[in-house]
């Protein structure tokens, strides 16, 4: 179709030429196209549709192929045209316009927590947050709203897919595998991000693929973590978070190509709604992340709580990928509920609901040291922990004498122990209206530790104070400290024990002594499956005072220099570069925050009538953005759809 023309060349009928370039895809198997793009031009009309056009195109071909795949990229203005019905008058396409007719699925490399890498064909078109559910879908993970996609660090694309000392593992290629049903897998729809009912069955993967999850290491030996680079580890930090990719745009829209590496990560490590039984797939890859997090130092910890982690560490890789058994707590709760409703259904008088277990409260003698200004060094005093609130006073109490009060919720818990040279201490810092203060309990014993560091963390998340949950939690932090028991497995130290300590740690102990603590804390841990000694391991991981903390690099309102902002899963922390706290907020404490998208400002407003003014400089407004509203949405309990919104709602371009 020529078109009239005027004595000037223009088209009297409002049609014009069009260039488009015709992608073929990837072949299965292939990392590259299989042939270049084939430009095509076509004469149309500002009023053809989007899905006419592709009709157009497809009828241009001739070629006897399924085009159902394909859809128009505009790579000029960097988006997908995928409003069927929409004309190329409402969309500003003209004659300038380049126009692409690609697919929208594509192969993609996904290097696990365990560094394992697979190749999956995921799509290319619609936000990273679909794509990452489609991930979840192959793999049979559970909570897509967790994950999320980064860019690998420099080293790590130098160190690429095979671990330190190791030969190069080869990719594992699970691109033939098709998209799930209507590109969701069950996990988006008008239910919500997240379907309530039943979880489907794990689809059927090779067994390397299933290995790759399961196994510890995904199948690799146990090898040391690479050194941590020199410089200020909170600044490396803020880099690390600065490459999370933007959930509400495509991969496409982010200029990553097909073939491309990325990362699969948890972004939001609360293990919502976790049980070893449903989720083995999920919970061995969230524990290869923190795992990998206290090897490569992106977590701090003291020497005995590393101790313990290895100890773990120890027990799960002898345990291999066994599954976990059927009963256990859930098969238990299991039983009781059907004799329950066995007893129901014959008439007989249902067994009496259990009372609700009162509230416990601590109170011994113990040592504080508070700043020099109140008293210096440490003070014998009596101690009392109630409600989330620890209050204490002189030892015997003298009447008339108030109380000194401290709201222990959102605080942190680091506990500074030596079980050696018997210290025994816990480090709070609190965070009040004039700034962080700091607060340091030193127990007599081992017990008195176990007791009040698990009422401190259950103060600090909100929890009750119930006397059988304290006692489990204070009889699971007494034996990682080390007890009596017999040895587990074969009894033997691991080949490199180091090898499960971090760097830091390494260069402090020898090989022996590391051995002996590691055998010595086998025991309390020896009878635990390999799903529950996971769960134990990150019930340890995150009660770490740096747990789930991003990083950001901000500039704020009238400040002189650059500073870090910390997103936690409850609370918020101001922090100088060098990694010294300046002040710590509720995460409940905020109410809301507002973005200026041209400007690039946030502004926090908090309770008390507290308003923060910032600027990201290590990442943008929009990463921000998603870990604020992903904390508040999933680490308060709230409903996943919220989360849902909020990473599909672009922000203005």
């Amino acid at each position: 179709m020529s078109g009239l023309r005027t004595a000037s060349g223009e088209a009297i009928d409002g049609s014009f030429e069009l260039q488009v370039e015709v992608e073929e895809g990837e072949a299965v198997g292939q990392p590259c196209p299989t042939a270049a793009p084939r430009p095509l031009a076509l004469r149309v009309t500002g009023d053809l549709s989007v899905g006419g056009l592709m009709v157009l195109i497809a009828e241009s071909l001739g070629s006897p192929r399924d085009w159902s795949d394909h859809a128009l990229w505009w790579g000029q203005r960097g988006c997908w045209l995928l409003g069927a019905s929409c004309s190329l008058d409402a969309l500003g396409v003209g004659a300038a316009a380049r126009l692409a007719f690609a697919p929208r699925h594509r192969p993609l490399l996904l290097r696990l927590p365990n560094r394992r890498r697979l190749r999956l064909r995921l799509c290319f078109a619609r936000p990273v947050a679909h794509a990452v559910a489609q991930a979840c879908a192959l793999l049979g993970l559970g909570a897509p709203e967790e994950l999320s996609l980064l860019r690998p660090l420099e080293e790590e694309e130098e160190e690429g897919g095979g671990q330190m000392g190791d030969p190069p593992l080869p990719d594992i290629d699970l691109s033939h595998l098709p998209p799930p049903r209507g590109e969701t897998g069950g996990q988006f729809g008008g239910r919500g991000w997240r379907s309530r009912q039943a979880p489907r069955p794990p689809p059927p993967l090779p067994p390397e693929a299933v290995r790759a999850l399961l196994a510890p290491r995904g199948g690799l030996r146990p090898t040391a973590a690479p050194r941590a680079p020199h410089g200020c580890p909170t600044a490396r930090r803020t880099r690390l978070h600065a490459r999370w990719l933007d959930s509400s745009r495509s991969l496409r829209e982010q200029a990553v190509g097909p073939g491309a590496e990325l990362l699969l990560r948890f972004k939001f490590p609360l293990g919502l709604e976790l049980d070893p039984q449903r989720d083995a797939r999920r919970l061995a890859l969230l524990y290869e992340q923190g795992r990998w997090e206290l090897l490569s130092g992106e977590i701090d910890c003291t020497q005995e709580e590393a101790l313990i982690f290895a100890a773990l560490q120890y027990h799960i890789d002898e345990g291999g990928i066994s599954e976990e058994p059927a009963g256990g707590e859930d098969g238990d709760d299991l039983d009781a509920a059907l004799s329950k409703l066995e007893m129901k259904l014959e008439g007989g008088p249902e067994p009496p609901e259990p009372l609700e277990e009162p509230e416990a409260e601590l109170e011994e003698e113990l040592e504080i040291c508070r700043p020099p200004r109140l008293f210096r060094g440490f003070r014998r005093v009596r101690v009392q922990l109630k409600g989330g609130s620890l209050s204490y006073g002189r030892s015997p109490p003298t009447p008339g004498e108030p109380l000194q009060h401290l709201s222990l919720h959102s605080c942190t818990v680091t506990p500074e122990v030596d079980v050696e040279g018997q210290k025994f201490c816990i480090k709070l810092s609190v965070g009040e209206s004039e700034g962080t203060s700091e607060v340091t309990l030193r127990c007599r014993d081992a017990p008195q530790y176990a007791r009040w560091v698990s009422g401190c963390r259950a103060a600090a998340q909100g929890l009750p104070l119930r006397p059988t949950a304290l006692g489990a939690e204070a009889q699971a932090v007494l034996g990682g400290l080390g007890g009596p028991g017999t040895l587990p497995h074969s009894g033997r130290p691991p080949p490199d024990p180091r090898v499960l300590l971090p760097h830091r740690f390494q260069r402090k102990m020898k090989a022996k002594q590391v051995a002996a603590r590691v055998l010595s804390l086998l025991p309390p841990v020896a009878a635990l499956p390999p799903g529950r000694a996971r769960l134990r391991f990150l019930r340890a991981w995150s009660a770490l005072p740096g747990f789930g903390l991003a990083y950001f690099l901000v500039r704020f309102r009238g400040a002189r220099r650059d500073e870090v902002l910390a997103v936690g899963p409850s609370r918020l922390l101001r922090m100088e570069l060098g990694g010294s706290v300046t002040r710590t907020w509720s995460l409940r404490a905020l109410r809301q925050w507002d973005i200026n998208w041209e400007s690039q400002q946030v502004t926090l407003q908090l309770e008390g009538q507290v308003a923060l003014g910032l600027r990201p400089l290590s990442a943008s407004c929009r990463t921000l953005h998603e870990f604020l509203g992903g904390f508040i949405c999933l680490g308060g309990g709230g409903d996943p759809r919220l989360l849902r919104r909020l990473l599909g709602d672009p922000a203005p371009r």
